[in-house]
């Protein structure tokens, strides 16, 4: 996970794509640009730019997935 912009509890954290990957279909990711999509519903755009998507969620640390984006930080 990298941060893209640092909002303190609502920051929005870009995910690898090995961390899509590993992800469970449902999950809705927000992009740079502010929309969102669904995980194993939309087509996800696979292009990175130093290592990450476009694509994240925000405050991981508190999201339903916490344990799995806790995972994700301590690999880095």
């Amino acid at each position: 996970m990298v941060l893209w912009n640092d909002e303190g509890e609502n920051s929005l954290w870009l995910i690898t794509e090995e961390e899509l990957n590993r992800l469970p279909d449902g999950i809705v990711l927000e992009s740079i640009m502010g929309d969102f999509v669904t995980k194993g519903v939309d087509d996800i755009n696979r292009d990175t730019r130093m290592s990450a998507l476009a694509f994240g969620v925000r405050n991981p640390f508190n999201h339903a997935e916490k344990n799995l984006f806790l995972i994700f930080a301590l690999m880095r």
